[in-house]
């Protein structure tokens, strides 16, 4: 399956993008959010969710790794399908969406077109935990301090603990003020590794 497509935009439409690859065209839809980045005629690059039904096979395509990353979470609400979800990621930002989820905000989230009051609890129910494991920014695009240390303890966090480390262990192993001093995540787990190892 697709993993990414990076082409020339040889067609543009609001739901739609043709990425020409090599002389083929692969036909893509896309959030509003990711319509806004693309430009016809221009090279670009799409993180790619195969679609697969019974009846259908299509290419779901995001700017962002961290975008398709919250597509699929939102399609496994029960009553959440393709096009709400790509709805959702049209009105709204990942990091909006993970705000209105943290917040509970039902009646902002109602925003989006024929999402209603039941499905918008549900779906904030059933994403709240899943929505830690999102960055809250794309650390190369700079943004905040705040956002950048957010975003580096939350991935270190989704990594020790996947590889069985509980959250008292891993406060043991890395404080606050370590996390503020790390410049990637990269920088936090070499250096995690190097505590683990001393112990």
């Amino acid at each position: 399956m697709f993993e990414y497509l990076s082409g020339r935009i040889a067609v543009k439409k609001l739901d739609y993008v043709a990425v020409d690859v090599n002389g083929i065209g692969y036909r893509v839809n896309i959030s509003l959010k990711t319509y806004e980045k693309l430009t016809l005629g221009e090279e670009g690059k799409l993180f790619i969710y195969n679609y697969i039904r019974e009846d259908a096979f299509k290419l779901i395509g995001f700017a962002e790794e961290r975008e398709r990353d919250l597509f699929e979470i939102l399609i496994n609400v029960n009553g959440i399908g393709m096009s709400l979800a790509l709805a959702i990621l049209s009105t709204f930002s990942v990091s909006d969406i993970k705000e209105i989820v943290a917040r509970e905000d039902v009646k902002l989230l109602t925003k989006v077109p024929k999402l209603g009051m039941k499905k918008a609890q549900k779906l904030i129910v059933d994403v709240k935990d899943k929505l830690k494991g999102l960055q809250l920014m794309d650390l190369a695009d700079g943004g905040s301090s705040i956002s950048k240390v957010a975003a580096i303890e939350e991935e270190l966090y989704m990594a020790l603990e996947a590889l069985g480390y509980s959250k008292k262990d891993i406060e043991k192993l890395v404080t606050k003020e370590d996390i503020a001093g790390y410049e990637s995540i990269e920088d936090a787990i070499k250096d995690v590794l190097k505590k683990m190892q001393k112990k």
